[in-house]
């Protein structure tokens, strides 16, 4: 039965909790309380912070504890915010805590302090709750924590006299993190910044096409999402920086995301330069007081753009207007632990819900991405062309099979295996003309598969097409897609040599070695070891940019965004190391890393030379990759992708099962596995979209003393695919060891 209360709200918190907890509101805090504002509420013997998703009339609980505080005097959340929220709990099959943990800054998420300020002055204007709150201000020597004041100010009203206080300049708002003893300042993350002017020069015909189609979008109002298809070098980021100026004179303001926001100082500065002191910044490298400092600058209003990695697509940007993904292809924007969301599928999903265009820009676009444009889901806009008509980089590919067999006659044959003589000359060569070189190694899928050293055969699942990982503890290989298995040898099915083994190495050893053949470079590497350090990876892009550099070694931190007019020689070691893993988009992310390396070089004068050292030079992705051309490799990699009915043609859903008992795992996972198949066969919604691969062991099997299996699920469409994959929690029985990992989408099934 229910029983009819005043008022009820439901309150989401910072815990794994599949939906809101129901609260009573007090008497004193109605009509104050707000949707999207935090509350301090009871949970068991603790106070826990949670944000307001909504209200009710009536419940049917028997007992309901009250809202003990309000911490905010306004929403920190939008209706559009918490839109989001809930749709990310929906896709992504996460409880709607967790998406709250992942949206809002640690020190939001616990029990701040807002003090009030009293401003010098006299306020005539200010009466009754108003004098009084002024009244207790004074007598507590000009500030009282909000908490105290509410306390001491009995009557309801309180935040509403607060507000228009605020309004007439009588009183400030401070927040002050519990604990916190350090001031923060507004204005935090300063970086060290080359002292630029503004160029001041005409656009492509193109670009200035491009950003014609995105203001008319603009003028007219409402959601769209262009495809912005550069060649490296074209000109994508002033596009997006004309844009951001429309719309701020529209008195909106623009959120923009990157792949890795330490990465890419450059644009930094750009996007500074154009709205001096309207930045904001937010990414994972910001100490909990900076990021906290920062959310509330946006809030705020105080800055007309927001630039972020990742997380930055749940900032709380008031009048939002544009959002644009640089580089939406790159796999940084899929969060691979915790909530596993996609960046910028989520930028698209808020503009819908918001009402705004979003911009995806990349030279080599996600596959997903460019099927949408023929689809007509998403509007195409290219740029062709290097801006001041600059040529893009010659490719040269170096087969190293051949270069294996010659070692041995050639002088220095000791960096052989690491170096081809034509990499090696043009390195020397390079250095001796005062240029800068970048040293890519392509080091993803590190020795997990088989290949022959003499005829670069790699040992592929017949069922998959892809290359089959190797499991030292039983001696096989496994494909991770279907669960295929057969012992490993040492012969190579191709040419009869006992020459298959696996192989991979890291950037020191290409660092110690280019030392050796070039004495007197200046070289650096860049990698996590060398950038673990806060600031380190923006510093040795400083220097790199100040030509302080001569060769760059590092692995995919260097192909992001860098435009150094100094780099005239790119080399790519083993390039085809990710053709080999265990993967369905291995071939398209090697294109796309070769790619996005390649166009680095020739960004000055001078023009550029790219080097790549391959085991496969008759791989199909490479006369693409030699001649700079996306769209023929997008029309191979689509019927790829049809045939084995991959994305973009289904969906795919990761179940992964993990324990530190190696039989306990794989035994729950065929429980899981058989269980699923047999609710498929009986539910004909399942049977006929849904297909379920594996279980199997994860291509990395022990990771972190856990054992680890998984299971596959594909289908046409997402409705049934979620509903089954959301069953294999009810499947599996409750375990302190064994965890399941559910991914949406997935784009890492390492």
């Amino acid at each position: 039965m229910l029983r009819r209360e005043e008022k009820f709200a439901q309150v989401i918190i910072a815990s794994p909790l599949k939906e809101p907890l129901t609260y009573a509101i007090p008497p004193l805090m109605q009509g104050d309380l707000k949707i999207g504002m935090r509350v301090s509420v009871p949970l068991g013997q603790r106070r826990v912070t949670g944000v307001v998703m909504g209200f009710l009339t009536e419940t049917s609980l028997n007992q309901v504890r009250e809202i003990l505080a309000l911490l905010d005097e306004r929403p920190i959340l939008d209706h559009c915010l918490l839109q989001l929220i809930r749709w990310v709990s929906q896709y992504y099959l996460a409880p709607l805590g967790e998406v709250l943990t992942t949206l809002l800054p640690a020190s939001l998420r616990t029990e701040n302090q807002r003090v009030i300020y009293s401003c010098p002055g006299e306020f005539p204007q200010a009466r009754g709750l108003e004098r009084k709150i002024l009244d207790e201000l004074q007598e507590k020597g000009g500030k009282s924590t909000l908490k105290s004041l509410a306390r001491r100010i009995q009557g309801g009203g309180l935040y509403r006299a607060l507000n228009r206080l605020l309004a007439m300049g009588a009183v400030e708002a401070k927040e002050r993190t519990k604990g916190q003893r350090k001031k923060i300042a507004e204005l935090i993350g300063k970086r060290e910044s080359l002292p630029q002017e503004r160029a001041l020069f005409s656009l492509t015909a193109e670009q200035q096409q491009a950003l014609d189609l995105i203001q008319q979008r603009l003028r007219k109002g409402g959601f769209e999402t262009f495809l912005l298809y550069g060649v490296t070098g074209s000109g994508k980021t002033e596009v997006y920086l004309r844009t951001m100026e429309q719309v701020q004179k529209a008195h909106k303001r623009s959120l923009i995301l990157l792949p890795e926001i330490s990465l890419t100082p450059q644009l930094l500065d750009r996007v500074e330069e154009r709205f001096p002191g309207r930045v904001g910044v937010l990414h994972s490298a910001l100490t909990p007081s900076e990021r906290w400092a920062q959310w509330w600058h946006i809030l705020s209003g105080n800055v007309d753009v927001v630039v972020g990695a990742r997380s930055a697509i749940f900032a709380p940007v008031p009048d939002l207007g544009l959002i644009v993904v640089d580089e939406e292809h790159d796999p940084s924007y899929k969060q691979d632990d915790g909530l596993r969301y996609h960046a910028r599928d989520l930028a698209v999903v808020r503009g819908k819900l918001v009402g705004c265009p979003v911009i995806l820009g990349s030279a080599t676009p996600a596959i997903e991405s460019f099927e949408n444009c023929r689809q007509g889901r998403y509007r195409l806009m290219e740029l062709t062309e290097r801006v001041e008509q600059r040529a893009l980089p010659s490719v040269e590919l170096v087969d190293l099979r051949q270069v294996q067999k010659e070692k041995f006659k050639i002088q220095n044959s000791k960096f052989i295996t690491l170096f081809s003589p034509p990499l090696i000359e043009a390195l020397q060569q390079n250095f001796v003309r005062g240029y800068q070189s970048l040293i890519f190694l392509n080091r993803r899928g590190f020795a997990n598969f088989l290949q022959c050293r003499l005829c670069g055969f790699v040992l592929r699942c017949v069922h998959c097409s892809v290359a089959m990982t190797f499991h030292l503890k039983q001696q096989s290989v496994f494909c991770h897609h279907c669960g295929a298995r057969k012992p490993a040898r040492d012969l190579c099915p191709e040419c009869g040599n006992l020459s298959l083994s696996g192989i991979g190495f890291g950037t020191e050893q290409v660092e110690q070695d280019l030392r050796g053949l070039i004495p007197g470079a200046r070289i650096a590497r860049m990698d996590r070891d060398t950038t673990s350090k806060r600031g380190s990876q923006e510093r040795m892009i400083r220097q790199w940019e100040k030509g302080e550099i001569d060769i760059l070694v590092g692995t995919q931190m260097i192909t992001k965004g860098h435009d150094v007019t100094g780099v005239t020689l790119v080399g790519a070691i083993l390039a085809d190391l990710s053709l080999n893993l265990p993967d369905f988009r291995a071939v398209e992310r090697t294109f796309q890393l070769l790619s996005q390396v390649a166009g680095r070089a020739g960004r000055g004068k001078e023009a550029g030379r790219v080097i790549i050292q391959t085991y496969a030079p008759d791989h199909y992705a490479f006369p693409n990759i030699i001649t700079h051309d996306y769209k023929a490799f997008f029309a191979s990699e689509i019927e790829f992708r049809r045939d084995l009915n991959y994305p973009p043609f289904s969906r795919l859903v990761h179940l992964r099962l993990e324990g530190p008992r190696a039989q306990e795992v794989e035994a729950k996972a065929r429980m899981v596995g058989e269980e699923l198949r047999a609710r498929r066969q009986r539910e004909p919604k399942f049977q006929e979209q849904i297909e379920i691969l594996g279980p199997a062991p994860s291509p990395i099997e022990k990771l972190r003393s856990r054992y680890r299996w998984q299971i596959l699920l594909k289908g046409k469409k997402s409705r049934p695919l979620l509903e089954l994959a959301s069953q294999a929690r009810e499947i599996l029985p409750g375990s302190r060891s064994t965890r399941l990992y559910i991914d949406v989408d997935p784009y890492n099934m390492l």
